[in-house]
């Protein structure tokens, strides 16, 4: 069996488990081939943002090469019509998927990092894919230790001190591919990203008091005060795509923070933003 993955929206958090599981099944893992700007270009209705749209790119690519298709859950299990998830895709992605794209191959949703909940993921998959305890049992402990969660996002070419800080929900930050122009406008202001990892910025953010549920807002509000609250970071944009839902939330944001913040919307024009943090 031939399993498609996807090299956007957060694939460093979860894919090292699950190639590696998978090849251990047997399964041929397959991964896009053509370059990302590609993804960019796929059909798609008018209100699909760039995130959405490029792994809707990345899925027809694979579609035709593949048996299976392995979806991450960004929300790990938690479901709310709150904030970002008035965005169809960021409150359940495999969702809006599966309704874009009817005819794809079926999909496996596996949690978007490691939870109390992918083992129990991995041995349904492995008892589907190779139908052999033992077999799955073997593969399991041969990959097991990758289980780990994830580090902090290093964005290229931060500043080790920086005094701009980026925030953005996770599955956009950690894909610079689609903010690239912004990033050459920020950087030579001494630009850097929150240096936690993932859970404990959800943690930060839950103690702010916005009215964010989902995970993916609860990171984005916590990676933002983490920022906020550092010497020497005089500003923090927050970077959000055109979704009334997500623009909502870093409202929220903005008014929580102890330093400035300047939302940012994907595709503004970079000098703009730039302007609009120097300015305070």
């Amino acid at each position: 069996m031939r399993v498609g993955v996807l090299d956007t929206w957060l694939p460093r958090r979860y894919l090292p488990f699950w190639e590696a599981y998978l090849a251990e099944l047997g399964a041929g893992v397959v991964r896009p081939e053509t370059p990302f700007p590609a993804a960019l270009e796929a059909d798609a209705p008018d209100w699909a943002t760039p995130p959405l749209r490029a792994v809707l790119g990345r899925l027809d690519e694979l579609a035709p090469r593949v048996d299976r298709l392995l979806v991450p859950d960004a929300q790990l299990g938690v479901d709310a019509e709150r904030g970002g998830g008035q965005c169809p895709w960021v409150r359940d992605l495999a969702a809006t998927l599966r309704e874009l794209r009817p005819a794809a191959p079926p999909f496996w949703v596996v949690p978007a990092e490691p939870t109390e909940g992918v083992l129990g993921v991995a041995v349904a998959l492995g008892a589907e894919l190779a139908g052999s305890p033992p077999e799955v049992r073997r593969a399991l402990a041969r990959t097991r230790h990758l289980l780990t969660p994830p580090g902090p996002f290093a964005l290229p070419g931060a500043a080790p001190e920086p005094a701009v800080g980026l925030a953005a929900p996770p599955y956009l930050l950690e894909e610079p591919r689609l903010y690239a122009d912004l990033l050459d406008a920020l950087r030579p202001l001494g630009l850097g990203v929150a240096d936690r990892p993932p859970a404990l910025l959800r943690q930060e953010g839950r103690r702010m008091g916005t009215r964010a549920v989902l995970p993916t807002d609860l990171e984005w509000a916590g990676a933002a005060h983490s920022l906020a609250r550092r010497r020497g970071v005089r500003a923090v944009v927050l970077l959000t795509d055109d979704c009334p839902g997500l623009l909502r939330v870093a409202r929220w944001i903005r008014e929580s923070l102890p330093a400035p913040a300047v939302v940012a919307v994907l595709g503004e024009d970079p000098a703009a933003v730039r302007a609009a943090v120097a300015t305070g």
